[in-house]
C-alpha cells in the first residue's frame, strides 16, 4: 500500500460531467521523465520546489532505507540528475515520502501510515530543515489528524492554510474529501473545514495541490467524470467561492490513474505521477508544459541573504549614483526573521526564519505593494518597499539585506516613512515602519537615538532645513505619542541637503537623499 492513500481501483469510461479543457492538436502532451528519475519500481508523489530546481518524490526502490522512502533530484543544466535518498530521520524502515514544502524549503509536511503514536490509519506529520538534514518528524495531532485517515497535505504559499484529504465522516460528502485548516495567531491549526460540494463529491477526491498564487487548487478526483481513472482538475477561488472544476484535458489526463500534481512558481512545467502504459515500473513521474492547459498567473520569487554590514569587505562606489555597493559574498550571514506585509495595511503575508547561512526565499503575487522587513537580536531592523506590478510575468529577484549592529554611532535609514510633497504630515502607510522603530525602542529600553531629516538639493538651504526639521519632528512625535516612548530617549534634527548619500544629479539619487533616518546615540 502506498505511503499516501490512493484510490483502491480505477473507474473507467466515466461520463465527463465537469468542464474539460480543449486543446488544439499541436499542443504538447505529458512525457515520461525517463530512467534517470524513474525506475522499474513505483515512483510517484512528486513535489517540485518553488524555484523549480529540486524534485521530491516517493519510491520503493530497494536502495533506500526501507519500504517507501522520500527521494530528491536536483536540476542541473536543465536536466534532472540521479536522485538521492532523503536520509534519516525523515526516512525510516516504514513507508515515508514528502507531501509538500513551504516556499523557503524549510518546512515539509508528509503522510505517515500506521506509525507508532498515530491517531488514525494515516496521519499528517511535519519536519523542519536543520542544515542539510531534517528534524525528527512530529505528528500534527488534533484537530488536523483524527481517528480516520488524514493524508496528502498541501500548504498555501503564505504558510497560513493547510489543505489535505480525509475520510472523517462528520461534514463529509463521502469517501475522501478535501479539507482545509487556517493557522491561528498563536501558531496552532484551527478546526478543519470541508471544502464544499463544488469540489468534493460522493466519490474520492484523493489529492490536492495549492498553487503558489494562493487562489488555485489542483486536485485528483474520480467523482467529476473524466477520461478514465482518477483525473486531475483545477479550481480557482473568486468572490463567489471556488469555481467549477476544470478537467486538465488529454495533455495531462489519460484512461489510467493520474494523480499528485505539482507546479513550480515559474509555471512553466508541471509534474505528476501515473500508471499509464509507457511506465518503466509500476508508476512513473511525468512532465508536461503548463501552457498546454493553463495560463498561470505571474509570480515573483524573492530570495537573498541577510548579513552583517560591518563584516562586509570595503564597498565599491556605484559610478552613476555614487552610493556604496557591497559584495554580499564577503559579509557574515545573520540568522534573522524575515517578515513581508501589505504596505498599506501591514497585514502579514509571510513570516519565517532564515537558514543558518542567512538565506531566505518567498513567493509574492502580482498587483501588490509590499514591505520587506528583517529582524535579528543585537541589530536594527531593515525595511524597504517592494512593488510587484499587476501585469508582471514570472521573475526571480535577488534582494540581499544588510543589517546594522546596534551600537553608538550607527545610522539606519527608515525606508518606509512617507510624506506628501512639500509637507511634514506622516502618510498612513508610514505606520508600519514607525511601529518597527517603537518595537526596537521597547526591546532595547536603554537605547537613545537622534531622528534625522534630510532633503535633496532642490530649494533653498533655509527651506530644506525647515522641511527636514519638521519631518524629523513628526517622526519623533509619533514614536512618543503613539508608541509611548519616553521623550528623553529621543531628539530630532533637520540637516537639509548637507549630508547626501547619493548624487543629486539623478532623480533616483535625489530620491535616496530625501530620507528620514536615526542615529544611535547610546545603547
Amino acid at each position: 500500500m502506498h505511503k499516501r492513500v490512493t484510490k483502491l481501483g480505477l473507474l473507467m469510461g466515466l461520463v465527463a460531467v465537469a468542464i474539460t479543457l480543449s486543446l488544439s492538436g499541436d499542443e504538447q502532451v505529458a512525457k515520461n521523465l525517463g530512467q534517470v528519475v524513474n525506475g522499474k519500481y513505483s515512483d510517484f508523489g512528486p513535489f517540485v520546489s518553488a524555484d523549480g530546481k529540486t524534485l521530491y518524490f516517493t519510491s520503493d526502490r530497494p536502495s533506500g532505507i526501507g519500504g517507501q522512502d522520500g527521494w530528491m533530484s536536483h536540476k542541473t543544466a536543465g536536466q534532472w540528475i540521479e536522485p538521492v535518498d532523503m536520509g534519516t530521520p525523515f526516512n525510516t524502515q516504514m513507508n515515508d515520502g514528502p507531501d509538500c514544502l513551504t516556499a523557503d524549503e524549510q518546512t515539509m509536511y508528509f503522510t505517515g501510515c500506521n506509525l507508532p503514536g498515530g491517531l488514525g490509519m494515516c496521519d499528517i506529520y511535519v519536519t523542519t530543515r536543520d542544515g542539510d538534514k531534517w528534524t525528527e518528524p512530529k505528528n500534527l495531532g488534533k484537530p488536523i489528524n483524527s481517528r480516520y485517515t488524514d493524508a496528502n497535505a498541501s500548504i498555501s504559499s503564505d504558510g497560513k492554510i493547510l489543505y489535505f484529504v480525509s475520510t472523517r465522516p462528520e461534514g463529509s460528502l463521502g469517501g475522501f474529501d478535501i479539507w482545509y485548516s487556517a493557522k491561528q495567531d498563536n501558531g496552532a491549526w484551527g478546526d478543519p473545514k470541508n471544502l464544499g460540494p463544488t469540489i468534493n463529491t460522493e466519490a474520492d477526491e484523493i489529492f490536492v495541490f495549492a498553487h503558489w498564487d494562493g487562489v488555485t487548487l489542483y486536485f485528483s478526483s474520480d467523482g467529476h467524470g473524466g477520461f478514465g481513472g482518477a483525473d486531475i482538475f483545477r479550481s480557482q477561488l473568486g468572490a463567489m467561492g471556488w469555481s467549477p472544476p476544470l478537467n486538465l484535458g488529454p495533455a495531462v489526463n489519460s484512461t489510467d490513474k493520474d494523480i499528485y500534481f505539482t507546479i513550480p512558481a515559474s509555471g512553466d512545467l508541471a509534474y505528476f505521477s501515473s500508471n499509464r502504459s509507457d511506465t518503466l515500473g509500476q508508476e512513473d513521474l511525468y512532465v508536461v508544459p503548463v501552457p498546454a492547459f493553463a495560463n498561470v498567473k505571474g509570480l515573483t520569487l524573492v530570495y537573498g541573504i541577510v548579513a552583517d554590514i560591518d563584516t562586509c569587505a570595503k564597498p565599491t562606489i556605484d559610478p552613476a549614483l555614487k552610493i556604496n555597493v557591497y559584495d554580499i559574498k564577503t559579509c557574515k550571514p545573520v540568522e534573522a526573521v524575515v517578515r513581508i506585509s501589505d504596505s498599506k495595511t501591514d497585514k502579514e503575508k509571510f513570516l519565517a526564519k532564515t537558514r543558518p547561512d542567512g538565506s531566505y526565499k518567498v513567493i509574492l503575487t502580482t498587483g501588490a505593494d509590499y514591505n520587506i522587513n528583517a529582524y535579528a537580536k543585537g541589530y536594527s531592523f531593515h525595511s524597504e518597499r517592494f512593488v510587484v506590478p499587476t501585469e508582471q510575468a514570472y521573475q526571480e529577484v535577488e534582494k540581499n539585506i544588510l543589517l546594522t549592529p546596534l551600537k553608538a554611532g550607527a545610522v539606519v535609514v527608515l525606508h518606509n516613512v512617507y510624506f506628501d510633497f512639500d509637507r511634514a504630515v506622516l502618510r498612513p502607510e508610514s505606520k508600519a515602519e514607525l511601529n518597527n522603530l517603537t518595537r526596537l525602542m521597547n526591546d532595547n529600553p536603554t537605547l537613545k537615538i537622534e531622528i534625522r531629516g534630510h532633503t535633496d538639493s532642490y530649494g533653498s538651504d533655509e527651506y530644506n532645513i525647515r522641511l527636514s526639521r519638521a519631518r524629523a519632528k513628526s517622526v519623533l512625535d509619533y514614536v512618543v505619542m503613539e508608541g509611548k516612548i519616553d521623550p528623553d530617549r529621543l531628539v530630532s534634527y533637520g540637516y537639509g541637503e548637507h549630508f547626501p548619500i547619493a548624487t543629486n544629479d539623478l532623480d533616483e539619487g535625489r530620491q535616496l537623499n530625501r530620507r528620514v533616518e536615526f542615529k544611535v546615540l547610546s545603547r
